[in-house]
């Protein structure tokens, strides 16, 4: 029996230990699962080391030598921190960083001999998960890796049987117990701990990322290239009010004003060109809402036509331009009020300048003809827009995704009288130029048109397939007024979005969308209308979960005027409050439902309490045994058998007695009698001598 207890202290190697190689194996397994996503992030030859110092480990199971000597690993440390520090240019950072804890993991497999080696590499492998959370941030992700999280846990489980196989499914409900056991303590370490400002998600985002979004310039390709992108772009929540038809639904972002006759920038001056205007006087409905956008890496922010209260850490320029200071590097979330309609305001002496300003443009005849046919007999520029607008339309201009190229020295001229084909970037930008060769004060704003109501959620959300450009020009008696020339060729495209199983990689006419989907079609919308709400309900209360939105959670459970102080408190003694009453149940547990062997033994003890033999708290079963012999020498030889039994039932190497050995010791205690006089059921079973009670 000492042996057997010695053997329980004594280190478990792998290689000597009942099924090591299969948990090593699957250990290295679970790990190279948990690092293979950050082939997206890290460069290939920090996975490709780790990959090779795994395969090592288990290539070295068939008898191959590992390195033993600490300084041999000490070495290759220094060497995959040296090569970290050499492939991201800097020693200290997110990507270094994460590169030179997977080189240590690989090195720590390489260095695996027992299971104790074994259950630190896992708690690693916890860590390497963690750090997936430093670039991505979606639903789509935490999916996989919280099955990552529940396979290393089965696995902390499994290492702890001599006969992992025997408890497979036993030990998965184990994990489950505890996963459902650590959501209180989630929840209250999540939502109501004191937040720091900012999301607990993508610490640190690199300038370089590739994030779909609105360019600040405007040329004849871009918008076209966005809108074969179906990522959302943000979604909008309308509070308490009916959410606007898709006419009104014009997210303005930004708002360009420089134009070279083929390009439109905002320029460096646009903040400066004009003054704020006060709003005196709201004709239409007033939209309150709010909106979750998705990283741009641009600091503008969308807000509908046109903003009047905006977020308290925003700015809102002179000609209605939202933005922030810092670009948006995860998903952001602001509330905002837009009123519907124009606002009167003045134009400035170099607003002017800048607004009829054509750059570059080169003129030819026929654009000379055409802003004399449209300005005829008239000043007025709502006249102008509308005979522009009616050009538009009477004549064979159609709006498509492909247009053809536009290579002379003219483009404005060449779309207007020969290509005739393009979508609302070639619209907008022309429109914007004739007004401006016809006096009339234009801008080009770019943002996104309508965006799709999901029924699921009641949100509008915007894709970037709804990425839009229009034109606004300056009326002296009513101000700056949206004119969108795409509405004049293509009207369905400001009700309905594009079809792109008919419209896109090809050079016909654009078709639209009504959603009035039926069959299998329909199921798919209803799939994606239920993806978009749980990413939207993710982002609200996961990604995006800020100080404002705990704010609001807490004032929906009444604690609204809790500081951080209380609420830290508060915070710790509700976690601490839930460990003690988890404590409690398990002790309860374990009182109540003791070990099967020990609660047979016990009802052993309290035979022989009943003749005045009690067992002392310091007392071992072996002492306990010598005593009673001593006291009632005709009962030993039953004392010693049911000692002895006892003994290799509860500290025997394997995690749970057998069935029968269990049975025979509870026949043996049930049939004991320590009454004065009694002849015991089991008298004529003879102990063994090598049964006798070891010392």
């Amino acid at each position: 029996m000492i042996n057997r207890l010695r053997a329980k202290t004594e280190p478990q190697y792998v290689e000597k230990t009942p099924s090591g190689t299969r948990l090593l194996a699957l250990a290295i397994g679970f790990l190279t699962l948990a690092v293979l996503p950050h082939i997206n992030h890290l460069r290939f030859e920090v996975i490709a080391i780790f990959l090779a110092l795994a395969i090592w480990r288990l290539v070295a199971t068939r008898g191959n030598r590992l390195p033993r000597n600490r300084w041999i690993i000490y070495l290759f440390a220094i060497i995959g921190f040296s090569v970290s520090a050499w492939l991201y240019g800097a020693p200290i950072g997110r990507d270094p960083g994460v590169a030179f804890l997977l080189v240590l993991m690989g090195l720590k497999c390489v260095e695996i001999s027992t299971l104790r080696d074994i259950r630190i590499v896992l708690l690693l492998g916890f860590f390497m998960i963690a750090t997936h959370f430093l670039y991505v941030d979606g639903i789509s992700w935490a999916a996989p890796l919280l099955g990552l999280v529940i396979a290393l846990t089965w696995l902390m489980t499994q290492i702890e049987h001599a006969d992992p196989g025997r408890y497979l499914f036993s030990d998965l409900k184990l994990v489950g117990k505890m996963l459902i056991q650590a959501l209180p303590f989630v929840f209250i370490l999540f939502y109501l701990f004191p937040r720091l400002s900012g999301s607990v998600f993508l610490f640190e985002t690199e300038a370089d990322t590739a994030v779909t979004g609105l360019s600040d310039t405007l040329n004849m390709g871009t918008i076209s290239n966005l809108i074969q992108s179906r990522e959302v772009a943000f979604t909008a929540t309308f509070l308490g009010q009916q959410i606007p038809p898709p006419s009104e639904r014009y997210w303005r972002g930004g708002v360009l004003w420089v134009t070279d006759g083929r390009q439109w920038t905002r320029g460096k001056f646009a903040p400066f060109l004009g003054v704020t205007p006060a709003v005196t006087d709201l004709q239409n409905q007033v939209y309150r809402y709010e909106i979750e956008l998705e990283p741009t890496n641009q600091n503008w922010l969308y807000s509908l036509d046109y903003p009047i209260s905006i977020p308290r850490d925003a700015r809102l320029d002179a000609d209605h331009h939202l933005y922030v200071s810092r670009p948006i590097e995860r998903p952001f979330r602001y509330e905002i009020v837009s009123n519907g309609t124009s606002i009167k305001e003045p134009l400035s002496d170099i607003a002017r300048l800048q607004s009829l300003n054509l750059g570059g443009t080169v003129f030819t005849p026929r654009l000379d003809g055409l802003v004399q046919e449209i300005t005829r007999g008239t000043n007025s520029p709502s006249d102008i827009a509308q005979r522009m607008l009616e050009h538009f339309n009477q004549n064979d201009f159609s709006y498509t995704l492909q247009p053809p190229l536009l290579e002379s020295d003219a483009p404005v001229d060449e779309f207007l009288f020969e290509s005739r084909r393009g979508f609302c970037g070639h619209y907008a930008s022309s429109f914007a130029t004739i007004m401006r060769s016809a006096g009339i004060p234009a801008r080009v704003v770019v943002g996104y048109l309508g965006g799709e109501h999901n029924p699921r959620s009641n949100q509008i959300v915007v894709r970037q397939s709804d990425a839009h450009a229009w034109t606004e020009i300056w009326d002296s008696e009513i101000g700056w007024t949206r004119v969108d020339p795409t509405a004049s060729i293509a009207p369905e495209r400001v009700e309905y979005p594009i079809d792109f199983d008919t419209s896109l990689n090809t050079d016909r006419v654009v078709l639209f969308s009504a959603r009035d989907f039926q069959g299998l079609r329909r199921i798919g919308i209803e799939l994606v209308w239920l993806k978009d709400a749980i990413k939207a309900k993710w982002n609200r209360w996961f990604v995006a979960f800020d100080g404002s939105r705990q704010r609001q959670l807490l004032r929906s459970m009444g604690l609204g005027q809790i500081n951080a102080k209380l609420l830290s408190v508060g915070a710790f003694i509700s976690a601490l409050g839930l460990l003690s009453l988890f404590s409690f149940i398990l002790f309860r547990r374990d009182q109540v439902h003791p070990d099967p062997v020990d609660r047979i033994y016990l009802n052993f003890c309290c035979k022989l309490k009943r003749r005045g033999l009690t067992r002392r708290h310091n007392e071992g079963p072996v002492d306990f045994a010598h005593r009673v012999s001593a006291r009632l020498p005709g009962l030993q030889r039953e004392v010693q058998l049911i000692t002895q039994e006892y003994i290799a039932l509860r500290y025997a190497i394997v995690d749970a007695p057998e069935k029968g050995a269990l049975n025979r010791f509870r026949k043996l205690v049930r049939g004991f009698r320590a009454s004065p006089g009694h002849k015991t059921a089991f008298k004529h079973i003879a102990v063994p001598a090598s049964n006798k009670v070891e010392e």
